[in-house]
């Protein structure tokens, strides 16, 4: 099962950092899960249900759930096939694929009412043991998404997604409300030993190790002409950090054009393919980005080298914690699953598309 971190913190729209946050700092809630759908049921219907179990009619409260196409019985709370289609909907959406057939479509859709039924879980022991936002978390967090977009952008997003901003905020709350639960339950009791770090360093040191890097100084232009032309004065002798103060447009110009380290990965491909084969001091051709045109000068080069525990110690607690939280939120959720009644219809998932 993936773990609830990953599912609730993803910042850049997909599962992602494993890091818990504050709800005032918490990210993009996981788009295909749906969790506003999953508590949004009739009154009535709850009511109806909740009298059928109460009353031990077994075949009855079968026969109606069938009726009414109720998938899955939470504690008494249903996740109806309304639900369940929507929540894969928005799933295929936010993801932009199409679902796959037989078994495997199978596993997926049963993965995602698993995971409803988690949501269930989490918000109904929130609620029990009374967990609130602050006022104006819900409204923080959605500022902040809307920031990753132009304006109007988010409200395109979500009207692709079949979502109204409405019930994008019955989400992010519920998201909130999980997080905030998991945090105060699992997440703020986990600590690791200097015994325990020590081991995890030695079984993982190949996760620590930094790799090459590498130092340098840019020019960017607006025309591959002005570019060639500064070319052609470096190599007649003027100095590159004069002409990137003087010339260049990017915000390092005030340091020389200096770029710092940086390893494979952070640059676009061909600013990364440029810079990685050059050596010391030597400069670049002119090289093209969406950004403009660039001249390149390697300052310095790092080659790959393993950490020690004394260098790796924080990120090797972090990296621990994590491991340890990850652990405990799946444990916390079985006993919820534990002491639940939890009921399924899964001849019904074969309706789901």
């Amino acid at each position: 099962m993936i773990g609830w971190v990953e599912i609730l913190c993803n910042t850049n729209g997909m599962p992602g950092k494993s890091d818990l946050l504050p709800e005032e700092c918490i990210g993009r809630p996981w788009k295909g899960a749906g969790y506003g759908r999953v508590i949004k049921c009739a009154c009535l219907l709850v009511g109806m249900l909740t009298v059928l179990v109460i009353c031990g009619c077994d075949e009855s409260a079968t026969t109606y759930a069938r009726k009414i196409k109720v998938v899955a019985l939470v504690n008494g709370e249903p996740i109806t096939l309304t639900d369940l289609q929507r929540a894969l909907d928005g799933m295929k959406q936010a993801e932009r694929r199409v679902l796959s057939t037989g078994e495997r479509a199978r596993g997926i859709k049963r993965e995602l009412l698993e995971k409803m039924i988690d949501a269930k879980l989490l918000l109904e022991e929130a609620k029990r043991k009374r967990i609130v936002l602050a006022p104006r978390a819900v409204d923080a967090t959605i500022e902040m998404i809307e920031r990753d977009y132009t304006v109007g952008g988010l409200t395109e997003e979500l009207l692709r997604q079949g979502k109204t901003m409405d019930s994008f905020r019955t989400e992010t709350r519920d998201s909130l409300l999980i997080q905030k639960l998991l945090k105060r339950e699992v997440v703020d009791r986990m600590a690791g030993s200097r015994e325990e770090i020590e081991k995890y360093f030695k079984e993982n040191q190949e996760r620590y190790v930094l790799p090459e890097q590498v130092r340098v100084r840019q020019i960017v232009t607006k025309t591959e002409e002005e570019a060639t032309e500064l070319r052609k004065q470096i190599l007649r002798g003027t100095d590159f950090e004069v002409l990137a103060s003087k010339h260049s447009l990017g915000p390092e110009a005030t340091q020389g054009g200096d770029l710092g380290f940086f390893s494979r990965g952070r640059m676009p491909p061909s600013i990364e393919a440029a810079c990685f084969k050059l050596k010391t001091t030597q400069v670049s051709q002119v090289v093209a980005s969406p950004y403009g045109y660039h001249l390149f000068k390697l300052i310095e080069r790092r080659p790959e080298r393993k950490l020690s525990i004394e260098k790796a110690w924080d990120k090797v607690e972090r990296d621990l914690i994590a491991k340890k939280t990850q652990e405990a939120q799946e444990e916390y959720i079985r006993g919820l699953r534990g002491r639940a009644s939890i009921k399924r219809d899964l001849q019904m998932l074969e309706s789901v598309q």
